[in-house]
């Protein structure tokens, strides 16, 4: 049996900041900090320079005999698992994303001869495996995928004798709330039903949701009734935006596609094609401000005339991420560091601060109030928060503490914060189950 876990008060090692961090056998540590690799002693110190990335390194792992390294890098519109040399030479990429997956959390087995990892095809993670091949001919076999079952796993962990992967096992469901602020609590919107990322037209009678966990798109009166589906599986349905007239929908797929579609059903129109995100409609209804991540390392921001069907980039929207419509003359947007809210004026064509944020990744979700004089947004961390920022004085009022609501996510890992007409946010709240399972696989 294994020695119990020490117990006592944690404490930093070097005041080492990190994202991710894993030990290596011999007791050092490696470690993440956005796009570079480090590894240092036990204690902290002696902090070397392994890997340098063209985007933010996580999950890293070193292989059993210590000659070398995998992790996963980051990027807004893909991801790629990539093996090297214990001294970061020799990159190749082990697997990478394709249309609508995304990969992560590398772990090698025991015996250094498989590299298991997690894919989330349409926001479905499974676990997989890649047959690593070592000597003078180092190379992957293609890889195999070793779960695809009722529940999603993910965050695999080879067991030590190499005969057991451990994962998380997920059942999702998820209850749509609003926070009540006579009451102070989060009660049940459109009856609690299993939804996600809900929008709402500006008169406040029309809302549109996707269904959770497939991401189909739906839309009802704002009491629930007269509902309709408006699409259909394989598509996963992400950030839909009703016009200002109530009559359309914009909504974007986990392929990165975007469509409009009525809000009494029928074929969609399919407006962008992949690598656009999140299309939101200006007041006027004429033009959809949307993200373009068709070259990973320079995305930008543009708008699309419908009337004419031209597209123009944003000025100054590279390195920014989330743009949305909030006014009649007004988009906003995250800096890509999180730490700000950034307000652009149409009509002078320049960015200035909404919010300003101290800690990298603190502004986690944001969206506009139906009468389009506010944008909410939370705020992550220890203790993430529900707040909304007034356009006319730029006057921030805390909502209320997210501490104790767990939240699902979408389709692209994302959570959600949304505005009922009456003024009050919504979330969904996670009611889904996670249990740890032990998966017996017989190695080829």
């Amino acid at each position: 049996m294994d020695d119990p876990l020490p117990t006592g008060e944690p404490r930093r090692l070097g005041g080492i900041e990190a994202a991710d961090a894993g030990f290596v056998s011999d007791g050092r540590i490696l470690f993440s900090l956005a796009k570079d690799l480090y590894i240092v002693e036990k204690d902290g110190s002696n902090a070397r320079k392994l890997v340098s990335a063209d985007g933010p390194i996580g999950e890293p792992n070193i292989s059993p005999d210590s000659k070398h390294l995998v992790f996963t890098v980051y990027l807004p519109s893909a991801n790629s698992i990539v093996a090297s040399n214990m001294d970061g030479s020799g990159q190749r990429v082990v697997v990478s994303s394709s249309e609508g997956k995304r990969v992560c959390c590398a772990q090698w087995t025991p015996d250094g001869r498989y590299i298991t990892f997690e894919d989330r095809n349409q926001g479905r993670p499974d676990l997989w495996v890649a047959q690593w091949q070592t000597g003078f001919f180092q190379r992957v076999h293609p890889h195999v995928q070793l779960t695809n079952g009722p529940l999603f796993y993910k965050g695999p962990a080879p067991s030590r004798d190499g005969k057991q992967i451990f994962a998380i096992g997920i059942k999702q469901r998820g209850e749509l709330v609003r926070y009540d602020v006579n009451s102070k609590q989060f009660v049940p919107i459109l009856s609690g039903i299993s939804a996600f990322n809900p929008t709402f037209s500006r008169d406040g009678k029309w809302v549109a949701y996707t269904s959770y966990p497939d991401h189909t798109l739906w839309r009802s009166r704002s009491d629930g009734t007269d509902r309709l589906q408006l699409t259909f599986p394989p598509a996963r349905v992400t950030y839909p935006f009703i016009s200002a007239d109530g009559k359309r929908v914009a909504y974007g797929t986990s392929d990165g596609e975007i469509f409009v579609i009525s809000m009494d059903g029928g074929p969609p129109l399919r407006l962008l094609e992949k690598g656009s995100w999140g299309a939101s409609w200006s007041p006027d209804g004429n033009l959809l401000a949307f993200a373009d991540y068709n070259v990973p390392l320079h995305t930008k921001f543009q708008f699309l005339d419908l009337r004419t069907g031209q597209l123009s980039v944003i000025p100054g929207s590279q390195d920014l991420i989330g743009v949305q419509w909030i006014a009649e003359n007004l988009l906003v947007a995250a800096s890509r560091d999180r730490t700000k809210l950034m307000a652009f004026d149409v009509r002078t064509q320049k960015w200035s601060d909404l919010v300003s944020l101290t800690t990298p990744g603190d502004i986690v979700n944001w969206a506009h109030s139906p009468d389009y004089k506010y944008v909410y947004y939370t705020a992550g961390g220890a203790e993430p928060e529900a707040l909304r920022v007034r356009l006319a004085d730029h006057k921030v009022e805390l909502l209320t503490s997210l501490k104790d609501l767990p939240r699902a996510a979408g389709p692209d890992g994302n959570t959600q914060i949304g505005v009922a007409p009456d003024g009050s946010a919504v979330f969904t709240r996670d009611i889904g189950t996670q249990e740890i399972y032990a998966l017996t696989v017989k190695w080829p």
